[in-house]
């Protein structure tokens, strides 16, 4: 009887070794199966650490459609430079109409009445003043108008500038007191042109 009992003794003993192994194993395959292979090593710190110090130069994080257009032209080392002031809501009439944001050497707003994701940018440097816009998606125009008014050119210059659903243009800067520029999608017609989304909000570079 005692060697039956001592059988029985060391046959539990076994099978609890064997699940406790058994359980540290799949313990530790799901541990390495939820981490990245390349986690911990030194590729992924310095790809962190770069990108933390590329976001941290500025104050003031731009974010949503503005910070992505924004980190598009090239961020901090952009002709934009860092915001000088977080992002505000603009008013037309009393209505929202979208969001605006001032930087170092010019102005970005998102103005989705002219295109859900129509982030529109203006900047002064090198002797001219810049305005980009993009993108105008799901619309597409024969041709924008730009116009730009300035303390030197108080009455306003328009000029038609190529079509579909992005462009840049820039005038030669002829005072420091900034230009205001406002831009308009615009589809040929064959007795008049059509501009049904109207004029985007204002930048100043």
């Amino acid at each position: 009887m005692a060697s039956v009992g001592t059988s029985r003794t060391s046959t539990a003993a076994v099978l609890r070794r064997a699940l406790s192994v058994g359980t540290l194993l799949a313990l530790a395959a799901t541990l390495c199966a939820g981490v990245p292979a390349h986690a911990g090593t030194a590729t992924a710190t310095t790809t962190v650490t770069t990108r933390a110090a590329v976001t941290s130069a500025c104050r003031i994080q731009p974010y949503g459609l503005i910070g992505a257009r924004w980190s598009e032209l090239g961020g901090e080392n952009s002709a934009l430079g860092c915001p000088r002031t977080s992002e505000v809501d603009v008013y037309l009439n009393g209505v929202w109409a979208g969001r605006r944001q001032n930087f170092l050497r010019g102005q970005m707003v998102w103005s989705p009445r002219q295109g859900p994701k129509m982030v529109v940018s203006a900047w002064s440097i090198g002797g001219y003043a810049y305005v980009d816009w993009r993108t105008t998606a799901p619309r597409s125009y024969d041709r924008f108008l730009v116009r730009w008014t300035s303390a030197a050119d108080r009455a306003g210059t328009q000029r038609d500038v190529g079509g579909g659903t992005s462009g840049r243009m820039r005038v030669r800067v002829m005072t420091t007191s900034g230009y205001r520029f406002i831009v308009e999608g615009c589809d040929n017609g064959t007795f008049s042109s059509s501009c049904r989304q109207g004029w985007t909000l204002s930048v100043t570079a």
